[in-house]
């Protein structure tokens, strides 16, 4: 980073400083040397207070701060003047000279004063306490401060020394400040008196005969009691920070004498660890400096940057952790870990000194490289082939970087998998940008924070949101460069150039193709964008001449001017063309004398193709030397990325059975020199035209290459390889990285698990021998496969698989008999990877392994991945998950109390409006609101700006838009009217709405107020034979591009408008009779969308009579129709591709659009669901998923079909003979929704559990299937149960609503069924009860509420007196493991010990240290609290009895994230908490304080071990007694699904330590998890 760079000399560094003033002193009076203070400038703003005000004062702020100056003046000082030797701003040191000081970079500046002023005429109470509390108090609340964790440096002079000082020893004594103490760092000394001045008690008796008496003034005196008593304090600190003091060593001019204010002896502490130093100048002096090359100042700036590189490098090892966590994400985000480093060092090595200089004797190319020279941004340099092009490119690069511009690279290559995309290039420049750009890297880290990887993402996505959204919209842009070598060589080369019309002006482009027919179309695109320049024979000729006589001497030449005509010649049939001439030298060096030379010189072709021709001639043309060319061009040309060395040796041994050695060395020889090892060992040809040549020549036969059968024997390889013991056995040697697949035989593991599909849906479609290898990879090798892409984090190649296969099986279908299965088998697998990737994508990133084990047993039974692998596998089972087949809907939220009325996405966010007024927003995927915001009344249109910065939200008479980034409200504004479409425009500058008051409003974001209004029905409609419309709108939408308004009325067509020029442009109707003016009958519009997409200019309109009409915005014709659609609400997907609609009666269809413009639609997908009708559809960003509102519920929605319809376009090509496989229907046919279950409890049996529900109800159900057996009885109709206990002694079962009621029922339990019921009791309590706990005998029940708890009997008779709560906080109430007669309450303040006999405390345990932390209690569900200790219980073993530990979790409750939340845990042995004496603190379990925030709930306590749920939804366990012994113990054992998280607490779990099975509360259902323990891997390893 820059703060950490190698610092300069002294005299370097204050010369940079020197110049950096230079335009500051030039403000000065002409005068050099200034006078007294009571000078005064010219220049001096009179408006500023020359002594500087009071408090702390921000001088300077930096983007990221590290060091915090503070500098506290003396007594009779101020803020300002005490820092000043003038009035002149200029001397104003703190702020004008520290402030432009490249040492202090990251320093920000602070002044603090306070009235210290001796000589006012009137008393004063105040004294150094008084002023030291005040400037701790400034530091403490001031934000900046307080919200960073910069160390902090005090600077002090005089008196302002004690102060600091004062202040140092109050921040140590305050526990509550802890953290605040230990960022301050160094304390600075200027001529402090630190044990008083003789000069003190002068001026104390001037005081008080004519000022009236200053206690600090006193307190100044020699060894003053207050002095005293500061230093006797001070030592005891004093060895924890730096200390520097300086004294004064001129005497300073009292009028009737001269005398040192501050001896030596006064100003200098005496402390070990002190180093001082002393000024040339006078008490007042010593602060105050003319200059920069004031030997005082310097004298001082250098001790300051001593500090400032002390504080550095204590910071710098974290900054740097820090650092390589942030660059792993980011190339974990883009895929990319480092720049193309290797193609640039190829090139530079290839390229000699001094050739390439031309470009920069150009001028276009100098005013390119000048940035905000006005010029045009792209460069774009093209020539023929083979001319130097990428050479020139690496000198620009060189060039660029040599005079430190921000410069990022690329290098396209035609066939390569990662080089050839416009995305591929999008995320290396991405990521070099981020690299070299600290505030690049931090936008881009902000943007999916939740998404594992950009590599899905095509380029416009790419382009939109890390580009357009994020790196352009930084705020003080540095000027960028990029250079981008072969853009002809791009799989889309206009795309790309398409998107370069949105750059910004501080970006420049430098660009090379060749001359080709696209090179004009191309230009015309950018237009005045582009400076087009194309290379000339005579720009190389001096670059070819300089190669040339780079090599001479290794020519067969002998004088002078027998090299000069061998020049000449070479450089005569050369063309311009480089590559021509280096194979050309190359073959020269191997002649022995000047007459082959120039034998070589009259034979070799001048023509590349020709020349290639005679270089394959060199290959044997028969027997095992061709069979070795042949399969090393085989692999080197159609390989999607270049081969190593060790994987070509390894392919070639797969595909011939040869072994290679030394193929470094040999390879080119093997295949006559075409190809060749670059510098990093990677095999490839030597040059793009070469690939050309090989892959379509045939006058070598024996050495053509099929495309088609090459890509099919590599296919078959590569199944081979992933389906043999080799690939599969890398499980059992316990494989942790992709480099360790190093076994023989498994080099080629990560190019075959990653490519094989690609080869796959090249090759022919005809060959059931591939189909055969597919078939048995699937069914054997899948698992491993998933693993080690899991492994590799390389977990979105799953889908880009299946996305492979689909091209491959749409063209396989039409050699398929008409009954195959082999439609049927390829399909189910496709759908199988695509839903395991989007469902256990997280799991298997945390738990690669995890797929053998845990996976397997949440896939839906009937899905294949589960036929073909779960009866292998022996691991989790869980009984009592019902869906048979994957569930295309993602998640279901429920709002229980309330409806919902709308919905949108964003890029990070999805957001939900209820009735209520409540916005819910939720990250991608995750179904825990992350945030809640309030508009106050039910809002029905919701919006949100570009990178998710703003939501704009619109009621009924009023709209509001919310701050994110802060989760506040930033503008209200009222319509009187409902806003019915809204959409941020200007680059989230301004807000746009469309009301039903016929008009459109603008409102400025940047001051909050109303910029435009346009009543569209004022409009000037023509001679169109349009009736203006009156009447309030139905319905209106902007264009996503804020071009056209659509509106519709009922009865009338739809009407649309040019926004900005406010006109009407037509309007679109089903009926051309109402074109010409007749009355036809118009259904009521539901809903409208317009396409996304430029290329597709179209609107799709649903009517009530359940037709869907698509309509041309050009014409406003009518292109499209389909019937029996019914369609309530519409949604097209970003990219365009899509159109989902929602019926009223839960049914969704996916259109995809067709046709040559985009103006058809065709079905490829339907859900059909018999529900609550849908009220609002809206997209993910990312085109993959939907999210729909239907009455209480929002679903959120990824169907198989939008991931197959993702794909890149650049593989259509390959479709033309593939067969449609037509539309899907899936049923998802629900009943009206069953209560789900809210609390739970077992049977001592564990065979039954016993369950309260949401409805009232209180059902139980049988463990061994899972399934509800019958209900008991029930509490009032809709009551939620809230708790539940069962006494076994007393066989009762005791349950609580949310009304307070508490229910005592007798249930005879017989043979694992629930007999007869009889009401024994009932309890009313005066709140509802969050928790039941029994005593050990059976005979006491406490009910708990949220402010109070009380005992009762069996028979409902309440005991004693109820304990009231005296504070807010959550309290945990538990029987006491080693005292039955006793229970025990614990919250974040104290414990106290009651009497189960009579409700009466017997011991009230304050312990200090939980009273001094500010966090929450959040202990687990209300009905797992009994949990948190052990009873007296017949499945617990002798050694967990006598290993009995009471554990309290403690966590703060943030309004956002839940992650984000500290915490503590606490955990006591049971014998630590007596009933008669204080009790102990907690046992320490030391390294699990920082990993206690990772825990989400805990579950239960059994012996010594801990059992919790993680914040990644993992089970774990953390056995206490091994990890207070080794830090050992904590382990992760399998996961558990969102969906399985209650509607409103979390996730309500039960644990059988007999059984070792997990009971979980699924909506209305129970699971049972057996052998959930049996899986274990290192948490602490996550």
């Amino acid at each position: 980073m820059e703060h950490f760079r190698r610092r300069s000399s002294t005299e370097e560094s204050t010369s940079r400083l020197e110049r950096a003033l230079t335009g500051l002193t030039a403000v000065r009076k002409s005068s050099p040397v200034r006078g007294a203070e009571s000078e005064t400038d010219e220049h001096t703003d009179s408006n500023e207070d020359i002594k500087g005000s009071l408090g702390l004062n921000l001088l300077h702020a930096v983007t990221e701060p590290l060091i915090d100056f503070i500098f506290v003046h003396g007594l009779g000082g101020g803020s300002r003047k005490s820092w000043s030797k003038s009035p002149d701003p200029y001397h104003y040191w703190p702020k004008e000279w520290l402030s432009r000081d490249i040492e202090f970079s990251c320093v920000r500046i602070h002044s603090f004063g306070y009235k210290a002023d001796w000589d006012e005429r009137k008393e004063s109470v105040l004294d150094i306490h008084d002023f030291a509390r005040s400037l701790l108090n400034e530091i403490e609340c001031n934000p900046d401060i307080r919200r960073s964790k910069t160390k902090i440096v005090l600077i002090a002079h005089s008196m302002g020394g004690l102060i600091i000082k004062k202040a140092y020893i109050l921040v140590r004594e305050d526990p509550a400040l802890k953290e605040l103490a230990s960022r301050i760092h160094t304390l600075y000394f200027l001529a402090t008196p630190h044990r008083g001045s003789d000069l003190a008690k002068t001026l104390t008796n001037i005081l008080r005969v004519s000022y009236g008496q200053k206690p600090f003034v006193t307190e100044l005196d020699r060894n003053s009691k207050s002095i005293t008593s500061i230093n006797d304090s001070f030592r005891h600190f004093a060895e924890e920070i730096q200390l520097w003091s300086f004294y004064e060593a001129v005497p300073t001019n009292l009028g009737i004498k001269h005398a040192i204010i501050v001896d030596k002896a006064s100003a200098i502490l005496g402390y070990a660890k002190e180093r001082t130093s002393l000024l040339n100048a006078d008490h007042r002096g010593v602060c105050k400096f003319d200059q920069p090359t004031d030997p005082n100042y310097k004298t001082l700036r250098n001790a300051f940057i001593t500090t400032v590189d002390s504080i550095l490098s204590n910071v710098s090892q974290t900054m740097s952790e820090t650092s390589k966590l942030q660059h792993h994400r980011l190339s974990q985000l883009t895929g990319v870990t480092e720049p193309p480093v290797d193609d640039l060092s190829a090139l530079e090595d290839i390229r000699v000194a001094g050739s390439c200089e031309w470009l920069t004797s150009k001028h276009v190319y100098l005013s390119w490289r000048t940035p905000w020279s006005g010029t045009r941004p792209i460069f774009w340099l093209a020539g023929n082939v083979a001319c130097g092009k990428s050479a020139l490119c690496s000198y620009v690069i060189n060039d660029l970087q040599d005079r430190n511009l921000r410069c990022s690279y690329f290098f396209f290559k035609h066939g390569n998998s990662t080089k050839s995309t416009i995305a591929g290039c999008l995320r290396a420049l991405a990521y070099q940008m981020a690299r070299s750009d600290e505030a690049v890297l931090q936008r881009l880290l902000e943007v999916e924070q939740d998404t594992p990887s950009w590599e899905h993402w095509d380029e416009r996505t790419l382009w939109r949101k890390l580009f357009l959204g994020c790196i352009f919209q930084e705020s003080n842009p540095l000027p960028q460069f990029w250079v981008i070598d072969g853009l002809d060589e791009c799989q889309k080369f206009t795309a790309f150039l398409n998107l370069f019309t949105k750059i910004p002006s501080y970006l420049r482009i430098f660009v090379t193709s060749r001359i080709t027919q696209e090179v004009e179309p191309g230009l015309a695109i950018l237009g005045p964008l582009v400076e087009h320049y194309q290379i000339l024979t005579e720009d190389t000729t001096g670059d070819l001449n300089i190669f040339v006589n780079s090599r001479m001497d290794r020519l067969p030449a002998g004088d002078l001017e027998g090299q000069t005509k061998l020049k000449e010649r070479i450089l005569l049939k050369a063309s311009g063309s480089f590559l021509w001439v280096s194979l050309i030298v190359l073959e020269l060096e191997q002649a022995y004398s000047e007459e082959g030379a120039e034998e070589i010189l009259n034979e070799v072709p001048t023509d590349m193709n020709k020349l290639y021709i005679k270089m394959l001639q060199s290959v044997p043309n028969n027997g095992r030397p061709t069979r070795l060319a042949r399969s090393v061009l085989m692999w080197a040309l159609l390989s999607l990325r270049a081969l190593t060395l060790d994987e070509m040796q390894c392919a070639i041994k797969l595909d011939i059975n040869e072994t290679v050695h030394n193929l470094s060395k040999s390879i080119s020889a093997i295949c006559g020199q075409l190809i060749c090892v670059d510098q990093n060992n990677r095999v490839q040809s030597i040059h793009q035209t070469a690939k050309i040549f090989l892959l379509h020549q045939n006058d070598q036969p024996n050495l053509a290459i099929n495309k088609q059968q090459g890509h099919a024997r590599i296919a078959e390889i590569c199944l081979k390889f992933l389906a043999g013991n080799s690939f599969r056995g890398q499980r059992l040697r316990k494989m942790k990285t992709a480099s360790s697949a190093s076994a023989p035989g498994t080099e080629l593991a990560d190019y075959a698990s990653v490519f094989f599909s690609d080869h796959l849906q090249k090759c022919s479609s005809e060959d059931s021998t591939i189909w055969d290898l597919l078939c048995g990879f699937l069914s054997s090798s899948v698992l491993s496969w998933i693993e080690y892409l899991a492994r590799t984090g390389k977990l979105y190649h799953i889908t880009r698989t299946a996305k492979n296969l689909r091209v491959y099986l749409m063209r396989r279908i039409k050699y398929l008999t008409p009954l195959s299965t082999q439609k049927t088998i390829l399909e189910t697998w496709i759908n199988d990877l695509i839903r395991l990737s989007a469902k256990f994508r997280t799991a298997l990133t945390i738990s690669p392994s995890s797929i053998h084990t845990l996976v397997l047993a949440m896939c839906p039974s009937d899905s294949i991945i589960s036929k073909t692998y779960a009866s292998r596998q022996r691991g989790l089972l869980v009984k009592g998950l019902i869906d048979k087949t994957w569930d295309d809907c993602l998640a279901r939220i429920d709002y229980p109390t309330h409806q919902t009325s709308a919905v949108a996405h964003g890029d990070r966010y999805l957001a939900v409006a209820v009735s209520n007024g409540a916005i819910f927003l939720y990250y991608r995927d995750s179904i825990q609101a992350t945030f809640t915001l309030s508009h106050g009344q039910r809002a029905k249109a919701l919006a949100f700006s570009s990178e998710d910065l703003y939501l704009a939200s619109g009621g009924l008479q009023g709209v509001k838009v919310w701050d994110l980034e802060s989760r506040t409200e930033l503008w209200a504004f009222d319509t009187t009217y409902q806003a019915l479409t809204l959409l941020f425009i200007n680059e989230n500058t301004a807000l746009a709405a469309a009301t039903q008051a016929n008009s459109t409003i603008i409102w400025d974001l940047q001051e909050g107020a109303e910029e435009k209004r346009w009543q569209w029905t004022d409009g000037n409609y023509g001679d169109t034979g349009q009736q203006i419309p009156h009447q309030p709108p139905g319905k209106a939408l902007f264009s996503p591009d804020y071009t056209t308004l659509a509106v519709t009325y009922r009865g009338l067509p739809i009407y649309l408008f040019d926004i900005e020029a406010e006109l009407y442009i037509g309007c679109c109707s089903r009926e051309t009779s109402t074109l010409s003016g007749g009355a036809e009958n118009h259904y009521v519009i539901d809903s409208l969308a317009f396409n996304p997409s430029p290329e597709i200019n179209v609107l799709i309109a649903s009517y009530g009579d359940g037709e869907l009409a698509v309509y041309d915005l050009w014409s406003s014709e009518l292109r499209y129709r389909i019937q029996d659609v019914y369609a309530h609400s519409l949604a097209c997907s970003p990219d365009g591709r899509m159109l989902v609609t929602g019926s009223s009666r839960g049914t969704i269809q996916i259109f995809e659009f067709a046709g040559a413009e985009g103006e058809s639609l065709s079905l490829i997908y339907r859900i059909n669901a018999y529900e609550d009708g849908i009220r609002g559809i809206t997209f993910s960003s990312d085109s993959l998923r939907f999210a729909d509102i239907r009455g209480s519920q929002c679903r959120i929605w990824e169907p198989a079909v939008l991931v197959y319809n993702d794909m890149d376009e650049g593989s259509q090509s390959e479709l033309s003979q593939a067969i449609s496989l037509g539309p899907n229907s899936v049923g998802m046919l629900e009943g009206p929704p069953e209560a789900e279950v809210t609390t739970m409890c077992c049977h001592s049996s564990r065979d039954l559990v016993f369950c309260g529900k949401q409805d009232g109800s209180v059902a139980y159900f049988e463990t061994n299937n899972a399934t509800q057996c019958g209900v008991l009885y029930r509490h009032a109709a809709n009551i939620r149960i809230t708790c539940i206990a069962y006494s076994e002694q007393r066989c009762l079962l005791i349950t609580a609503d949310e009304s307070g009621r508490v229910m005592l029922n007798k249930v005879m339990v017989s043979q694992g069924r629930c007999g007869a019921v009889k009401s024994v009791a009932e309890i009313r309590s005066a709140e509802s009860l969050t928790a039941l706990l029994l005593d050990t005998s059976g005979t006491r029940l406490l009910t708990q509420g949220k402010r109070s708890a009380e005992v009762w009997t069996m028979e409902g008779k309440k005991v004693g007196l109820s304990i009231r709560f005296n504070d807010d906080d959550d309290r945990t109430i538990i029987s006491h493991p080693l005292h039955p007669e006793n229970f025990i309450s614990i919250s974040r303040k104290d414990i106290h010990v009651y009497s189960w006999a009579d409700a009466l405390e017997t011991q009230h345990l304050l312990d200090e240290e939980m009273k001094a932390l500010s966090l929450t209690v959040t202990p687990p569900s209300p009905d797992h609290r009994r949990d948190l200790q052990l009873g007296n219980r017949s499945d617990v073993s002798p050694h967990q009895l006598s290993s009995r530990f009471i554990v309290n979790f403690y966590k703060s409750s943030p309004s956002s994230n839940p992650s984000s939340a500290s915490a503590l845990l606490e955990v006591w042995p049971a014998s630590s908490i007596s009933t008669s004496s204080p009790c102990l603190p907690p046992i320490s379990l030391s390294g699990f304080d920082s990993l206690a925030s990772k825990i989400r709930q805990i579950i239960a306590v059994r012996g010594s071990l801990l059992l919790f749920l993680d914040m990644d939804l993992w089970i774990c366990s953390l056995d206490m007694t091994t990890f207070a012994l080794s830090k050992q113990g904590a382990k992760r054992h399998f996961f558990m699904l969102s969906e399985w998280q209650s509607s409103d607490k979390g996730f309500i779990i039960e644990y059988s330590p007999a059984r070792r099975e997990f009971l979980i509360a699924r909506k209305h259902k129970i699971l049972v998890v057996r052998k959930g323990m049996d899986f274990a891997e290192p948490w602490l390893a996550s």
